[in-house]
């Protein structure tokens, strides 16, 4: 086939703005529809060499995957190379572990598939730290390259209506299950080849329709096409349900310049430019090697790099890029008797090729397998680092019996594991969402220490009351029943006391945590609306539904206590917004020896003033408060909120739940305001919190 230079053009257009968006850019929120562009781009090139080698009757399979091999291997085992030092030095057990995982997974060309079994998806902050996240889209590829030319060599004989008529049925099928997918198995839908399919034959229809030489010119359509192109980038962001219907709009951008943007078109010209071109030819080398110096970057750092900084490595990028595809790619791939140095002299044949590509796989695979072991490789790390990490794993098993997140709407209560050892039942229970189960393991052992008799039931990302529906999919109809649930064991069990731990501010503003200082909170908008409001669709912002929402709070607080219970209200817990133990251990890592990290309390009293506000101007003899911003905040550094101190203590096992060391500042103080209530020498203000000294 004869060489477009607009189609290098295209390209840039589609590797440019993949770059911008996994640099942070949030101009460029659409930028991962970049990888449909290159889906199709991919579909139109490998299909018309195909088709153009089978029509002269001298495709070979061998010689289509040399060239694959060819194309491919080279430079992505020479950034895998170029990565594992860096993996050695700056990652953390865990992320080492995935990283190994990963390798292994690219290697097979089934990285798709392992990133699909990742937690949180392509668009979580945590898949920001996987160095070869991008990768998915080349096992893509070759998944559909190891089937596709079998296809074309089967329908082949049938003639060229029939195989254009199979391949536009696939299309069609492939892109239903994608928007059914997008509604049904969002994570699945986005790395599945079975729902990426219909990009690359959307290509792959374009080069039939251009065999034997024939263009088209229309420079409304391929403006249109740019147009459309540019539009996804900036409209589409990460809420964008992805692929779906709509990723018709990039797709159909890509097909309308590929087939009415050539060369004479305004079109052609602009994507013919020398810049265009330059960037379009090492436009695999800089895909491959951003997201590695992305992600890396993120590792190394304490907290989220700058704009400056990502722009700064953006650049380093493409000069990466350029070297890479000047000394890997090209040699590599050029056998001409012009260039007998090349490496592609080394490698003349097939068998040569293909066998080399092996061993390396072989070798990387095998540097995976090493990577997943000794915890990954913890004996890299100081005691400091090792000590700090050791918090993520102290969960109690409390946070694993007694925080559900599935909306159970009956129980058998009480549940034992989740009483204090001593009882058979309780009179006092602690309810409310994580936090309150990240108190649950310490607040059962000091209760039982002190021969009081606990309860402890919670719900992830679920406010302790029924009513409320959450922005969260996964938990949006689960609150209301278990906490109905929990209601009704409240009004027929006797229970006379009941302590509320909820992210009070979180469900009300909906936003994650920014400390102000790099500490972003890893977590999509999560609010809360009453389910009677459910079809309504109340947006995060809506002063209106956060006026209901913290007014609906002090009406359910306000019930309990006028139907004579007492509530022991634990107010907002300090959120750190950074990962205190991966902060602590990378910190240590790097040869930092002041190991002590904390936050703003302005920061802590912005956030959460009107929960304060409100909860203060209640008024009720039953009501007792715990205030954990008397013991984290101005105890340890005056007008910052304490994280972790140098001696070893880490308060958090994240960004936001507190650790056990965490608990033993906030739980003495309900223990004693319950103690109180049991024995009648309590007040209606706060009956004092636990005093620690650093």
């Amino acid at each position: 086939m004869n060489y477009r230079r607009e189609i290098d053009g295209l390209r840039s257009v589609a590797v440019i703005p993949v770059v911008l968006f996994h640099a942070g850019f949030q101009q460029f929120s659409g930028g991962f529809v970049g990888v449909d562009i290159f889906f199709v781009i991919s579909g139109y090139l490998i299909t018309s060499i195909i088709i153009s080698e089978q029509a002269k009757g001298r495709f070979s399979l061998l010689k289509f995957y040399e060239r694959r091999a060819r194309r491919i291997l080279p430079v992505l085992f020479f950034v895998l190379l170029c990565c594992l030092p860096f993996a050695w030095a700056w990652m953390l057990p865990a992320q080492m572990e995935s990283f190994g995982r990963s390798i292994i997974a690219v290697c097979l060309f089934a990285s798709n598939f392992f990133f699909w079994s990742q937690s949180g998806g392509y668009f979580a902050a945590a898949s920001e730290e996987q160095p070869l996240l991008h990768t998915w889209s080349l096992a893509v590829e070759e998944q559909y390259y190891m089937l596709f030319p079998l296809f074309i060599m089967l329908i082949w004989r049938f003639g060229r209506r029939a195989l254009i008529a199979a391949i536009a049925v696939m299309a069609l099928a492939s892109l239903l299950l994608a928007q059914y997918g997008s509604v049904n198995f969002a994570t699945a839908n986005f790395y599945s080849p079975a729902t990426r399919a219909w990009e690359l034959l959307a290509g792959s229809l374009c080069a039939f329709l251009l065999t034997d030489g024939r263009h088209y010119r229309n420079n409304i359509l391929s403006l249109a096409g740019l147009t459309i192109i540019v539009f996804s980038i900036f409209a589409y962001d990460q809420t964008t349900p992805f692929p779906s219907l709509y990723a018709l709009v990039p797709v159909l951008g890509a097909v309308l310049i590929i087939l009415f943007g050539a060369e004479g078109t305004l079109t052609a010209r602009l994507l013919s430019t020398r810049p265009m071109v330059g960037i379009g030819l090492i436009s695999y080398s800089l895909y491959l090697w951003h997201q590695p110096v992305f992600a890396f970057a993120r590792i190394r750092s304490l907290t989220e790099p700058s704009h400056v900084l990502m722009t700064a490595l953006a650049f380093v990028c493409v000069g990466l890029a350029y070297l890479s595809w000047r000394f890997v790619e090209t040699p590599f791939r050029q056998k001409s008797a012009a260039r007998k140095n090349s490496a592609a002299q080394l490698l003349p044949t097939p068998a040569r090729i293909l066998s080399a590509s092996g061993i390396a796989a072989a070798l990387f695979i095998l540097a995976g397998f090493y990577g997943t072991s000794n915890n990954g490789l913890q004996f890299r790390l100081p005691p400091a680092a090792l000590d700090a990490l050791a918090e993520q794993e102290r969960h109690d098993p409390v946070m694993e019996t007694c925080l559900f997140d599935k909306g159970e709407a009956s129980l058998p209560h009480p549940i034992k594991d989740c009483l204090t050892k001593h009882s058979t039942a309780s009179k006092t229970i602690l309810i409310g969402d994580s936090h309150a189960g990240a108190l649950g393991g310490e607040a059962l052992r000091s209760f039982d220490a002190a021969n009081v008799d606990l309860y402890v039931m919670a719900h992830s990302s679920c406010v302790g009351f029924s009513g409320f529906y959450v922005s969260n999919l996964k938990y949006r109809l689960r609150c209301n029943p278990f906490f109905t649930g929990i209601e009704n064991y409240i009004r027929t069990s006797g229970i006379k006391t009941i302590i509320m731990a909820n992210r009070w501010s979180l469900y009300i503003d909906g936003t994650p945590f920014d400390n102000g200082e790099g500490g972003i909170e890893p977590l999509q908008p999560t609010y809360m609306d009453l389910l009677s409001r459910l079809n309504e669709h109340a947006a995060q912002g809506d002063p209106a539904r956060k006026a209901r929402v913290l007014k609906q709070y002090i009406a359910d607080i306000q019930a309990y206590l006028d139907s004579g219970h007492n509530v022991v209200l634990v107010y907002p817990i300090p959120e750190a917004g950074w990962n205190v133990p991966d902060l602590v251990a990378k910190s240590a890592m790097a040869g930092v020896q002041k190991l002590e990290f904390s936050t703003s309390y302005a920061r802590y009293q912005q956030r959460n003033g009107a929960v304060i506000a409100a909860f203060d101007a209640m008024n009720h003899p039953n009501l007792f408060r715990v205030r954990p911003a008397e013991t984290f905040c101005n105890s340890f550094i005056s007008e910052r909120c304490i994280n972790s101190l140098s001696a070893g203590k880490v308060f958090y096992f994240d960004d936001d739940h507190p650790s056990t060391s965490g608990a033993q500042l906030i739980i003495p103080a309900v223990l004693k305001a319950v103690q109180a209530i049991e024995t009648g020498t309590a007040s209606d203000e706060n009956p004092g919190t636990a005093l620690v000294t650093p």
